[in-house]
């Protein structure tokens, strides 16, 4: 029993003893841990290098917004124009289908005013006809003067006379009925010419909306282009930071033999800004430059990001 009892004792120091090894090896870490931080903070040289990220990243983000922006103004002002010109496309187009329909009413009106001349005409010589025919027939029964040949009034004669006289009691009723046939057609022919003008003017809007929306595909594919190229070098100038940052800390600790504590290189804001929001804050910073340039001393605006030079390339774009 003893035995037993001093080997749990045996034990019980032994682990306390390495606990104790633990806490002192994790205080050691900790302490060589701050103070690797504390040469971190007061090191120039990192804190220069960090610097200079941080406003090689800003330049890149000046560069970036400008692009952007630029990209949408380009991409604004190529939908406006084509759908200016779509607009004034189809104002010649109604204007065109409005002249035609007019020079088309103003030859039907023509057209009908030429048929109820004709047919005045023609009821004109009806009546002349009917005229001479009643005084032919209207000696018919009567004793002929002795120095007027004797006048034969035939059964035919007669009948012609009655076909003249129906003739004329219908003749209102034709010719209405021949005016009345004449502006049907000419209706289904306007009917005919507004049909083809509509189905025109809606092939004008389907070719205009298919253009337009041809142009806003392209426009999405070069702004995705756009994106994934900033993304991308975005990610490089990343790396490059990281392995600028390892290859000053390997130095740092090879010349003084210490400890530094690893920093993380600038990180990249998240971007939440639309199309709208882009070409708006454009629009301020322009506005904002062009009136410094007007009161440099008063204005509280800084200078055009038009004018700043920012040297990253990346393949043939420059950045």
């Amino acid at each position: 029993m003893e035995r037993r009892r001093q080997e749990e004792q045996a034990r019980i120091l032994q682990l306390a003893a390495e606990e104790s090894a633990k806490q002192k090896q994790a205080a050691e870490k900790a302490l060589e841990r701050l103070e690797a931080e504390i040469r971190t903070r007061r090191s120039t040289a990192l804190q220069s290098l960090r610097a200079e990220q941080a406003e090689e990243m800003r330049r890149f983000q000046v560069f970036e917004k400008k692009s952007k922006w630029l990209m949408c103004v380009r991409h604004t002002r190529q939908k406006l124009a084509l759908a200016e010109k779509h607009s004034g496309a189809i104002e010649k187009m109604k204007d065109r289908h409005a002249r035609t329909a007019a020079n088309l009413e103003d030859r039907q009106v023509a057209a009908e005013m030429d048929l109820r001349t004709a047919l005045e005409q023609s009821e004109k010589h009806v009546r002349i006809r009917l005229r001479h025919m009643e005084a032919y027939c209207d000696g018919l029964g009567q004793k002929p003067d002795d120095d007027m040949p004797a006048r034969v009034v035939t059964e035919r004669d007669l009948h012609e006379l009655g076909q003249q006289y129906n003739l004329e009691k219908n003749m209102k009723q034709l010719h209405q009925a021949k005016i009345n046939v004449m502006r049907d057609r000419q209706a289904k022919a306007l009917e005919e010419l507004l049909e083809r003008q509509e189905n025109e003017m809606q092939r004008a809007t389907e070719k205009n909306s298919k253009e337009m929306e041809n142009v806003e595909s392209t426009c999405a594919d070069e702004e995705d282009t756009l994106l994934t190229v900033f993304s991308q070098r975005k990610k490089q100038l990343t790396r490059r930071w990281e392995i600028c940052i390892e290859i000053l800390l390997k130095e740092l600790e090879s010349a003084t033999s210490l400890k530094y504590a690893p920093i993380d290189p600038p990180q990249w804001p998240q971007e939440t800004d639309s199309a709208d929001d882009i070409l708006l804050a454009g629009m301020g910073e322009w506005l904002g430059s062009t009136f410094a340039q007007r009161d440099p001393e008063n204005s509280n605006f800084g200078p055009p990001t038009s004018k700043m030079t920012v040297g990253y390339h990346h393949g043939d774009m420059m950045f």
